[in-house]
Order: C-alpha cells, then sequence, then structure tokens
C-alpha cells in the first residue's frame, strides 16, 4: 500500500504541475463557421488565448487561402490567438456562390460578420486585422463603411493599395523606372505608350503594365521554391490545390470592372483606430509609394510604418522573424 500511495503523489504532483503549465498558457484551437450568402467559410482559430488579443489574418488574391500562410505565421500563436479566415470562393471555403457576390460591398460585409462571430466566441477579446494585399482593400471596405471601426482595436495593412488608380499609376511608375535601369527598351516603349490616368483607368492596358512589372523583378519570390512550405501546404492545410487553382476563373467581373472601380482615398481621414503599414521595400505588385500616399492619406489616427528592406510582396515570407516581431510590437505583446 505504501508502494501505491508513493506512485499516486507522484502522479497527482505531475497532474498538478502539467495542469499549471497548460492555464499559464492555454492554448486555443477551434474551427468556426459562417454561412452567408451561399458561402460557407471557415476561420481557424489558434493560439495562445490568455492575452485576449486575436488576429484575424485576411488574405490576399482574390481566391487565395488562409491557413496556408499559417506556415510563416505559426510563431505568433505563442503569444495571442491568430484567425485565418478564406473568404468565400477562396480557400476551403465551400458552397454555391452566385458570382454576382464577389463585390466589395459584400466581401466587407462578410468580414464584419466575422469580426461579429469572434467577438461573440471571444467576448472580452481584442480584434485586430492583418491584412495582405487584395485582403487590405477588403480591410478598407470595412473600416470606412458604417462604424464597423469601432470593432477592432487596430489594423495592419500589409503591402495592399486603397485606390485602383493610384496603385496602377505607382506599378506603371516602378516599372519604367526599371525599364530604363535595366536598357530594356521594349519595356520603356511600351510602358511610355501607355500612360495611367484617372480618366483611364477604366480602359488602360492594365494587364500589359503589370506583366512587365514581373518580368522587371517586382516580385521574384516564389512559395514554392521553399520545399518546406510546399509539403506542408500539401499535407498539413485544409484547402486543396484543386481548389485553389481554379477560385480565380469566379472573378473575371472583378478584374475587369469591379476593382477598377476601387478608391477609399478620401474616406482614409475618417479612420480613428491605429495602423501599422507594414511594405516590403522591393516590391512592384504594390509599390513602397503606396505606403507612403496610405501614410499621408491616415490624418487623423496614430499611425506606425514598418519597412521590410529585404522583401518584396511578401514580408512575412523572406523577413518572417521581423514580421512576427513587427505584429507583436503593434499588437503590444512584445
Amino acid at each position: 500500500m505504501k508502494l501505491f500511495t508513493k506512485i499516486f503523489m507522484i502522479c497527482t504532483i505531475i497532474g498538478l504541475i502539467s495542469c499549471t503549465e497548460k492555464d499559464a498558457q492555454p492554448h486555443e484551437d477551434a474551427t468556426l463557421f459562417l454561412r452567408h450568402k451561399g458561402a460557407n467559410m471557415p476561420i481557424w482559430v489558434k493560439g495562445n488565448r490568455q492575452p485576449n488579443k486575436i488576429v484575424l489574418f485576411v488574405h490576399g488574391g482574390p481566391g487565395d487561402c488562409a491557413m496556408c500562410y499559417r506556415y510563416y505565421l505559426k510563431d505568433l500563436e505563442d503569444d495571442l490567438m491568430m484567425a485565418y479566415w478564406d473568404q468565400r470562393v477562396a480557400g476551403a471555403s465551400s458552397g454555391k456562390v452566385d458570382p454576382a457576390t464577389l463585390r466589395y460591398a459584400q466581401f466587407g460585409e462578410d468580414m464584419e460578420l466575422v469580426v461579429n462571430l469572434l467577438k461573440k466566441q471571444y467576448p472580452n477579446a481584442q480584434v485586430y486585422l492583418l491584412a495582405h494585399s487584395f485582403g487590405v482593400e477588403l480591410a478598407w471596405q470595412y473600416l470606412t463603411t458604417g462604424d464597423n471601426q469601432k470593432q477592432v482595436a487596430g489594423a495592419m495593412m500589409v503591402n495592399g493599395m486603397f485606390s485602383y488608380y493610384r496603385w496602377l499609376y505607382q506599378v506603371r511608375e516602378w516599372a519604367l523606372k526599371r525599364a530604363k535601369e535595366k536598357g530594356n527598351k521594349e519595356a520603356e516603349d511600351f510602358l511610355t505608350a501607355n500612360p495611367v490616368t484617372p480618366q483611364n483607368t477604366g480602359t488602360v492596358n492594365w494587364e500589359g503594365i503589370y506583366r512587365w512589372m514581373h518580368k522587371l523583378d517586382g516580385n521574384p519570390v516564389s512559395l514554392y521554391s521553399d520545399k518546406k512550405y510546399v509539403i506542408n501546404y500539401a499535407f498539413a492545410s485544409p484547402n486543396t490545390a484543386l481548389a485553389q487553382f481554379t477560385h480565380s476563373k469566379a472573378y473575371g467581373y472583378y478584374g475587369d470592372i469591379e476593382s477598377r472601380t476601387f478608391e477609399k482615398g478620401n474616406l482614409l481621414q475618417n479612420v480613428r483606430i491605429p495602423v501599422g503599414l507594414f511594405w516590403g521595400k522591393k516590391d512592384g505588385i504594390v509599390p513602397f509609394e503606396i505606403g507612403l500616399e496610405s501614410k499621408d492619406l491616415l490624418k487623423n489616427t496614430q499611425v506606425s510604418q514598418v519597412t521590410f528592406e529585404q522583401s518584396w510582396h511578401e514580408p512575412f515570407i523572406t523577413e518572417t522573424a521581423e514580421f512576427a516581431s513587427a505584429v507583436r510590437a503593434f499588437v503590444g505583446q512584445k
């Protein structure tokens, strides 16, 4: 009996220690679903819930995925909760979605419901946005609509635009400068013959400008060059390659018409929550100058700017540790 008693006491102590360690850093691992207007959109919530802070990752695309980028953001889960939301007709989302819903207003409405769902599930938590590329457009749509900005504690904008005209203007400027530096006469002639003005944004050959930007190394980084990422994507992500590479077909109207009307510049002065502008300095897809313009327009709020000198369009890929540190600093989890 004495031996049994000793074993029982040792097991009890070990159990108490384990419980204490678990309680010190409780880990959240939940999957929520937003079902709205034909779309079934998953939101995976993972990480340390003790600080009561949630970072909602608003992925790019359109038609990209959230959880596939967890590979680069996972370390943040040690310090806060990360919420990975797949937008309608993106990632692992499903349902019978009418392409007519693929509009900025609808994406903004979806984000409003996602934030509300997170706040209902975690009533004491502060929600922060971490938006990248196309996700930045959705974040500006959300923040400049009604009283939505009161629902979030802050927003981090990573290499994304506030205005289609200003974006394409700066892409052409970036590409023209590189063409001259590289002595690429063909590119220089094309870009010179296709200026971007407020009057021609609906008809200008944006695809030609965009292609030349890429050919001039506007974003030479490829996710698929990292074998560990590819393995993680294939075996540890709920997203499927089949879905990933067919989603873009649904966005014809967005690329041809909807995106060309996007303009939130005059509304940024109404933003009152803290904003972080995170930028890969070398980016040609959304040039650094767009970040500078964004800062100038955010006249009535606290703006912090983090420049990733060795990065292009996805600084969380090329400067992963530095990016995570910037997010922690912004949300107060250094």
